[in-house]
């Protein structure tokens, strides 16, 4: 038992509540008025009573009708309120408090522990008794990583789960896990009765702790808290109850950056209750709500030094952050966290850069992030200033800021000089003179009065309006020698003439100066004569002028217009008045206002939206009527019937526009331009019957036998209903733990009836498919196990190229999957082909297949491919016995593929009249070229614009090109997954790229002796075979050295048998090239071949003879 201040033992809860309402009860009584009539005494305050509260009529006591449940006893809700309060939580970890604790601190959080007292008064007796039952609460859970909530009614929905949508701020809502939350309903819970009385003995209407968060007993927690319930979860860590939140967006509110989200590795710490309730009697409207957070979270204090935002520059800004837990009591660091800059002191910790909200706590329970930010103090240091002796002031200057104060100091001239202030001497130094105003103090420092002395002459003063124009100093009884003549800027009333000087401003004293001898100082002043301005004020009406009018300035325009803008379809316009200078936030009445510069005044209309009648009818029945602005649609809307009869029913079809039926619409679509009437047109269907269909599954496995049946049960169906929506195919079925794939093309149905028109029976077909996927022997990629060829890979005594000596492993289908039907071409698929050769074991060298897989080649079972590396012979010699190079028959055909036939120019030079064949070309223009000399066929049969490059960007120039060559596996990147697009070529590529197009080239090795162990040797030894590629005379064929663009329009064009014999060939218009004009350049005909677009002869020789020139293609069509 506690005692109160004054050392009396109090009286156990309930037993002063039951005291407390027998003496009201006997007040009440006395005055025979009811409790809520009591007005305040002796320290009781009363509430309005509730409807169904009564007036006390004797002095016994009452019964306390606050029951506080027994542990582990639920509370009843109000009798009124038919939803029971849930027993339990969620099986997640959650953590409350017990009501001794007494910890209030939080992350600059306002909301600090309100622990009841132990006290009942009177007023609690007479409040609304409903404030003691257990009450609906919304609970929410504040998201890891979004900083500390706010002591406020709107603490961001953003920061907590479930949350709403909010346009404005860019928010979209989550239902946290719990179909159809948001930020209005929370995690739908109870706070018990014994909390509700505890709340309403608080002083702010909050009861908060948030180390260990609020007493257990006055919490009943949601059944589903959604994301934070582990029960809500699958095994495969997926989230297993609809959510409007996927699976990205709920990463990104739960995960942090060291931290993923489970609901197992969490606890909640409800931390608050807070009455939110607004409202009075039975216009109250409850709202409790519970706030928890989530503890055990990584979280971050982060310390910034905040130097450049308090003027400080310089200084390394790198911020400090402490690695910390959610939960945990945190001590914030010092004032010596950050060095303190030459000048300042550290002023303490604030929240924001800004430094207007400090942050004064020594330590804090961590909810979030916390951010710090040090506020620096400027030191202050003393300025005094001194004339000869006397000091005319000081001032206190923080560390480098300058002075505010100045000073003007005087010396009194003599008989022999004038003084004239020259500065301020640094501590005395009259070498060191500066104007103090000027420097950055960063001691104590003490400016001394320095004056400039002059013989005493005259000065003569020339000003104009405040502006000294000059002086002079005339010798006495002398004349100036200087002459100025001022002018004066016209202003808006007047223009200005100079007139002649004022003798110190005496304008009844107007002289030329140079007239005048000095006896004394004189000042001239300028005087001048004016003449006043006009100005121009004109009418406008939507760009038509309706009249101008010249105006003094100041004065008020006389004219008077009124103008008019006829009506149009959506508006009606009536004059509102002048917008000034086009302004309509500034409409005025012209004639009102005075000029005081050109304006245009343009007329303002006020527009009236124009209202058309809408009629509904349902055959002559008018089923209502709206008013509809221009252009606006209908709100009003209705669902018309029609009886049905012996031979149909009626269905609603939609409405006809002013009857016609050709033009059915739904009306709320159709903006509304004139008065229109929809007329309800209905769809008659004859009466029909049904009929049962059964559907039946069978499992087929990988050896295309039947290895299980599902037989259905008859169901009913209306009389020609589409078979085809009788049945949803499954993609996959599983069948003993195995997934089997539907086949739709094998499909049966009775009688093959598209249509219900009797009992039928519908075979649906699934085979096994667990091969043939990402991971080709485990897993499935959609086409039955039994219809797919098994190739294999196999490398011994070495390596692929690329790394590596497992097994790879490419299933092929020989059947539709969709349909069951044999494919007419089941090949190697050429992409798939492992390159190998260039990585024996030791003591081994390049070896060969043991049957070669090559692309496109026909596959008819399971077949096994090894590449073994040969053993090195004793001398150490590498493979290949000194093969020569074989002699060249050139084939008679251009490669399937090419566009041998039209010769299109396929190379465009540049602007300057020069294509510079011995410049390097790229990978992405030779990837175009060869795109520009497929077939159309070809071109069109393989178009993509996708790949899987990460250099060839959906907007680059040669992305199509690029995609669809490598789709064809004719160009293909580095092993980093790059395409290099603007990396010169190199003759080795290029070969490939060419030999790559005819995959039955003779590869047998050519006798370059710098190839053999090379990448490309195959497609170079096929490229040199064909006739396409020449060696040098020294016998190498240099493949890493760049290619010109000479070479690769001569490769190019062999490829394509377009060759030229002699330049007679050529025709005489062709288009010709500063820099190929050598006609015994070795590349002469290649280049004019390649950059001109022609009609052509064969000659008996297989050489061609232009016939005449023809239309170049447009390239660009084909590249986009």
């Amino acid at each position: 038992m506690h005692a109160d201040q004054g050392g009396i033992p109090m009286l156990k809860k309930n037993m002063r509540k039951r005291l407390l309402a027998g003496a009201l009860a006997t007040i009440m009584a006395l005055t025979m008025c009811p409790t809520w009539a009591l007005a305040d005494d002796e320290g009781i305050t009363t509430l309005p009573a509730p409807e169904d509260q009564m007036p006390v009529v004797d002095s016994t006591p009452a019964e306390d009708t606050i029951q506080t449940p027994d542990a582990g006893t639920q509370g009843q809700p109000e009798a009124q309120d038919p939803a029971q309060a849930p027993s339990g939580g969620t099986d997640i970890e959650e953590t409350g408090n017990n009501s001794n604790s007494n910890e209030n601190d939080s992350q600059n959080n306002d909301a600090v522990s309100n622990s009841p007292t132990n006290t009942i008064s009177v007023q609690e007796i007479q409040s609304d008794r409903a404030r003691y039952r257990t009450k609906a609460a919304k609970y929410f859970v504040l998201l890891p990583k979004r900083g500390t909530p706010e002591n406020n009614d709107d603490q961001g929905q953003a920061n907590y789960l479930p949350s709403s949508d909010d346009t404005a701020a860019g928010i979209t809502g989550s239902d946290g896990g719990v179909k159809g939350l948001n930020a209005g309903t929370g995690y739908k819970g109870f706070v018990t009765a014994e909390g509700m009385a505890a709340l309403a003995q608080t002083s702010d209407k909050s009861i908060t702790d948030i180390e260990h968060g609020v007493d257990e007993a006055y919490l009943e927690k949601p059944k589903d808290l959604g994301f934070f319930t582990p029960g809500n979860w699958n095994d495969d860590g997926t989230y297993a109850k609809y959510t409007n939140t996927d699976e990205t967006t709920r990463k990104s509110l739960l995960d942090t950056t060291n931290f993923t989200f489970h609901p197992n590795r969490v606890t909640i710490v409800w931390y608050t209750i807070k009455d939110q309730s607004w409202g009075y009697g039975w216009g109250r409207v409850e709202d409790i709500h519970v706030d928890g957070y989530l503890k055990g979270i990584p979280v971050n204090v982060t310390y910034y030094p905040n130097y450049t935002t308090n003027g400080i520059s310089g200084k390394n800004e790198d911020p400090i952050v402490d690695n910390e837990t959610s939960g945990n009591t945190y001590t914030i660091r010092g004032s010596n966290t950050f060095e303190a800059p030459e000048g300042y002191s550290f002023g303490g910790w604030y929240t924001e850069a800004a430094c207007t909200n400090e942050f004064s706590d020594t330590t804090t329970v961590l909810m979030s992030d916390l951010y710090l930010y040090a506020k620096w103090i400027p030191n202050p240091y003393t300025v005094t200033w001194k004339n000869e002796g006397t000091t005319l002031g000081t001032e206190k200057v923080a560390y480098n800021h300058k002075p505010t104060q100045s000073y003007t100091p005087t010396k009194e001239a003599d008989n022999d000089y004038t003084y004239t202030f020259k500065g301020w001497a640094v501590n005395g130094d009259t070498s060191n003179i500066v104007e103090s105003t000027d420097i950055a103090v960063t001691a104590d420092v003490t400016y001394v009065a320095v004056f400039d002395k002059t013989e005493r002459k005259y000065t003569v003063t020339w000003k104009n309006e405040g502006t000294t124009l000059g002086t002079e100093k005339v010798v006495y009884n002398h004349k100036p020698t200087q002459s100025y003549t001022p002018t004066k800027e016209a202003d808006n009333a007047y223009t200005y003439t100079f007139k002649g000087w004022a003798v110190n401003g005496n304008t009844s004293n107007i002289v030329e100066s140079t007239d005048i001898a000095v006896t004394a100082d004189v000042t001239y002043v300028a005087v001048f004569d004016k003449t006043e301005r006009k100005y121009t004020v004109t009418w406008k009406n939507e760009g038509t002028t309706l009249g101008t009018e010249k105006v003094a300035y100041n004065h008020k325009p006389t004219q008077s217009y009124t103008p008019t803008k006829e009506a149009d379809n959506a508006y009606t316009y009536t004059f509102k008045g002048w917008a000034v200078n086009g302004d309509t936030s500034n409409i005025v009445e012209s004639t009102d206002i005075a000029v005081t510069a050109d304006v245009t005044y343009v007329a303002v209309f006020d527009k009236t939206e124009r209202k058309y009648t809408v009629t509904w009818k349902n055959e002559e029945t008018i089923l209502g009527t709206e008013k509809v602005a221009y252009n606006h649609k209908p709100t009003q809307s209705y669902t018309p019937t029609k009886e049905a009869d012996n031979a149909y029913t009626y269905t609603f079809k939609g409405w006809a526009v002013n009857g016609d039926t050709n033009n059915i619409v739904e009306s709320t679509d159709i903006a509304v331009t004139a008065d229109v009437t929809y007329v309800a047109v209905f769809e008659k269907t004859a009466r029909q019957k049904n009929y049962n269909y059964t559907i039946n599954k069978h499992f087929y496995n990988e050896k295309d036998v039947e290895v299980n049946v599902v037989n259905g049960v008859a169901t009913s169906a209306v009389e020609n209903t589409e078979i085809k929506d009788l049945y949803t195919a499954n993609k996959q079925e599983t069948f003993k733990n195995q997934t089997y794939v539907y086949v739709p093309g094998l499909t049966k149905v009775t009688d093959n009836l598209e249509k219900l028109t009797k009992d039928v029976t519908i075979d649906l077909y699934y085979y096994l498919d667990v091969k043939g996927g990402e991971k080709p022997d485990e897993t499935g990629n959609g086409t039955p196990d039994a219809w797919e060829y098994r190739l294999a890979f196999k490398v011994v005594n070495g390596e692929w190229n690329n790394g590596g000596s497992a097994d790879i492993v490419v299933y092929v289908p020989f059947k539709d999957y969709k349909t069951g039907k044999t494919l007419k071409e089941v090949v190697v698929p050429i992409t798939r082909i492992p390159v190998v050769g260039d990585k024996p074991n030791s003591g081994y060298r390049a070896g060969s297949w043991d049957t070669t897989p090559v692309g496109n080649a026909k596959v008819e079972k399971d077949t096994v491919f090894t590449y073994t590396y040969a053993k090195k012979s004793s001398s150490g010699g590498g493979g290949g016995g000194g093969s020569r190079k074989p002699t060249v028959t050139i084939p008679d055909d251009v490669p399937t593929g090419l566009n041998g036939d039209d010769h299109y120019a396929y190379i465009v030079g540049y602007p300057d009249s020069t294509v510079r064949p011995q410049n390097g070309i790229t990978r992405a223009e030779v990837a175009t070229i060869f795109f520009r000399l497929l077939t159309d066929e070809t071109r069109n049969a393989n178009s993509t614009k996708s790949n899987s490059y990460s250099d060839v960007a959906a907007g680059a120039w040669y992305n199509h090109a690029v995609s669809t060559l490598s789709a064809m596996g004719i160009v293909k990147g580095d092993s980093h997954g790059k395409f290099n697009p603007n990396a010169p070529i190199t003759r080795a590529e290029f070969a490939a790229i060419a030999a790559r197009f005819d995959d039955k080239a003779n590869t047998t090795a050519v006798d370059f002796s710098d190839i053999a162990s090379h990448w490309a040797k195959n497609e170079i030894s096929a490229a040199a075979n064909n006739g396409w590629i020449n060696g040098y005379t020294d016998g190498t064929f240099r493949p890493n050295n760049k290619i010109t663009r000479a070479e690769a329009m001569t490769l190019v064009n062999r490829v394509l048998k377009r060759l030229p014999e002699t330049a007679e060939d050529l025709h005489n218009d062709m288009i010709k090239w500063s820099d190929n004009s050598d006609t015994s350049a070795w590349y002469y005909l290649a280049v004019q071949e390649a950059t001109n677009s022609h009609y052509y002869d064969l000659k008996e020789n297989k050489h061609e003879k232009w016939s005449k020139l023809r239309e170049t293609r447009d390239w660009t069509e084909l590249e986009k």
